[in-house]
């Protein structure tokens, strides 16, 4: 198993004597690993030759782009800003924790999960709403049921679409292990809670709109090829150096840095690897924005809140327009089967409000249905 440890002093040595290359290389729990352990952490299949050679050519027509050209688009003319990270908006992450999904190839899961989840929170810039979303369920349930397994991989468009037309529960109901050994499944009734995607967005090979996706709606999947010095990244800008093609990887893009010229990502393989679990890849680097950037439209919930406090409300003379802002949760559309079943309901929740008193609510995709005050 020694002989194949990455060598960290080769590393940094190639770092040192490339061009353009600015990045720090360490040890961790990865570069331990045989050269098998690591791979079973990627779960991307690599295109064909002729896609990948098309890929290639994006890329590298990102890579030497000058700044006028790279940023040409829709973002530019709305005037971007030349950096975004949403772990630190205005002080605030709308990032959920490092993960690590361990010796299977589910990273396709964790980054598109993360996608949901970062979204579910900037949409309504509430970074403490509780949505922590199964990896487990959208890996070995819903693609299970297309054949997908730890050695297969699988890629973000179809998760995400599974997102948009079933939805996942979340992670208390069916906790992700690797290659799923608890024998764990989504229980029957788990889509009363559960977190679904309004749409996808295919941002593919569009830099600008991937920038204005961050800064409008939340984060993006980035799929890139890994090569065997990926695995010993610990700080700076990444950019392929040496070692081998080691397979296919995914990744949430979280933000990005202009001057850096690179992307910020989420990865998952625990806090040991990069900068605390996250890290910064060059723009067109190994593919990260030309093969598969997808983001989600929206993310709607039904789930309980637990115990929080009603800190607003609104209502008119038209019917059934009462509204209540729930702590760490925000604006909430009371429902109530009648008419009657709704003032009543908005009533209980603006005593509770006057009262301090915590509620818990079931939240339809943004409507209360149901409602405790103690």
């Amino acid at each position: 198993m020694a002989k194949e440890q990455i060598n960290i002093a080769a590393v940094q040595a190639a770092v040192a004597d490339t061009d353009g290359a600015d990045w720090e290389a360490g040890e961790n729990h990865l570069t331990a690993l045989t050269a098998k352990q690591r791979r079973i952490r990627l779960g991307v299949p690599v295109p064909d030759d002729s896609h990948r050679a098309a890929l290639e050519r994006r890329a590298a027509g990102v890579r030497a782009a000058g700044p006028q050209t790279l940023d040409a688009g829709p973002a530019a003319d709305a005037g971007a800003a030349a950096s975004f990270d949403l772990r630190n908006v205005s002080g605030q992450s709308y990032v959920s924790g490092i993960r690590d999904q361990g010796s299977c190839g589910s990273c396709v899961s964790f980054g598109s999960v993360a996608v949901m989840e970062g979204t579910a929170r900037y949409a309504r810039r509430m970074p403490a709403l509780a949505v922590d979303l199964s990896e487990a369920h959208l890996f070995y349930g819903h693609g299970g049921t297309v054949g997908v397994t730890c050695l297969t991989g699988w890629l973000p468009l179809p998760a995400l679409t599974f997102c948009t037309t079933k939805g996942i529960t979340y992670e208390t109901e069916f906790p992700y292990t690797p290659g799923n050994s608890g024998g764990g499944s989504a229980p029957s009734g788990w889509e009363s809670h559960r977190a679904r995607a309004t749409g996808t967005a295919d941002l593919t090979n569009k830099i600008a709109a991937i920038k204005q996706h961050l800064v409008d709606v939340g984060p993006v999947t980035g799929c890139f090829i890994v090569y065997t010095d990926f695995y010993s990244y610990s700080a700076g800008v990444y950019k392929h150096v040496t070692g081998a093609e080691e397979g296919g990887h995914c990744v949430a893009i979280v933000g990005y840095d202009d001057a850096k010229r690179a992307w910020i990502i989420k990865n998952s393989w625990g806090t040991g690897w990069g900068m605390g679990g996250f890290g910064y890849i060059g723009y067109g680097e190994c593919l990260i924005d030309t093969w598969s950037n997808i983001g989600v439209t929206g993310v709607r919930l039904r789930t309980w809140t637990a115990a929080k406090k009603v800190l607003g409300g609104y209502g008119s003379g038209y019917d059934r327009s009462g509204w209540v802002y729930v702590q760490d949760n925000g604006w909430l559309h009371v429902g109530g089967t009648t008419s009657t079943a709704h003032v009543a309901m908005f009533a209980d929740l603006l005593t509770a409000k006057g009262k301090g008193a915590f509620v818990n609510a079931y939240e339809d995709e943004g409507l209360i249905t149901q409602a405790y005050a103690y």
